[in-house]
């Protein structure tokens, strides 16, 4: 018979673990102190609803959506339902791999020191893993007097740099790029590009392409909702792109977006 202490203790404790390593596989900063222990006691407490009664199992579930919110409310609804989903998965990997190791008959090993090494496992996994899932929504780009507000994904696949100032290059449809150059022609039309462009060549699955490059006024992406500054440079896709999202190279991220 599981002691009720040890039960509460148990689950808490896995919160604990599954709350920050779902938050970072979502992309988000780590929660504060003071909402990841309330989180988590919250969790601890729900889990005994199924043992007082199997009617009130559901209300128990309602403890991870909760703890979800409580912790990461200030991202807004859609990231905070990107992370329930990933921290169900790390509850799964971190809740998964203790049954696991209980069950493989490793005594004398105490059921506490795999609970601290699964912690330091989650800790780990919470400072190095990079946010490759970054909430990045959109980008504003300006060129002289016209804008243009483009939806906008972190694509961990753009290595593209450009080989003169060693800047990240973001990649925008064409559609995009005429709305900053009105009266340009074609900007697909490497022979005929407009003052201030020059040519990049990349490399994609298909083989090598030359795609129009220019140097924007102003550069934001909103990042987790903020909008940062960035330093890059800007190639036009070609019409094969029938994409209307702007990729994102993780090197265009602020200085420090990945450990946060």
């Amino acid at each position: 018979m599981i002691q009720m202490e040890s039960y509460v203790a148990w689950n808490t404790a896995m919160c604990l673990c599954a709350l920050p390593l779902g938050g970072k596989l979502a992309g988000l900063p780590l929660p504060g102190r003071r909402a990841l222990l309330t989180a988590s006691g919250l969790g601890g407490v729900l889990s005994l609803l199924p043992l007082a009664a199997q009617a009130l199992s559901p209300v128990a579930l309602l403890g991870l959506p909760g703890g979800v919110a409580l912790c990461f409310h200030r991202h807004g609804f859609p990231a905070c339902l990107r992370c329930t989903l990933t921290t169900l998965c790390a509850s799964f990997l971190t809740g998964g791999a203790m049954t696991a190791l209980l069950n493989a008959g490793i005594s004398p090993v105490p059921s506490g020191l795999i609970a601290a090494g699964l912690s330091m496992a989650a800790y780990l996994l919470t400072t190095l893993l990079p946010s490759a899932l970054c909430d990045i929504q959109q980008v504003e780009l300006r060129a002289g007097e016209n804008a243009v507000i483009l939806p906008a994904m972190l694509d961990s696949g753009n290595l593209l740099r450009d080989p003169v100032t060693g800047l990240g290059v973001l990649v925008i449809p064409c559609t995009a790029a005429r709305t900053l150059f009105p009266f340009a022609p074609d900007l697909t039309d490497v022979t005929r590009l407009p003052l201030g462009f020059r040519l990049l060549n990349v490399r994609t699955a298909a083989g090598s392409a030359l795609l129009p490059m220019f140097r924007p006024d102003v550069c934001r992406i909103f990042l987790n909702g903020r909008a940062c500054s960035a330093e890059l440079l800007v190639a036009v896709a070609g019409r094969e792109y029938s994409g209307v999202q702007a990729l994102v190279p993780m090197s265009a991220l602020p200085a420090g977006a990945l450990s946060s």
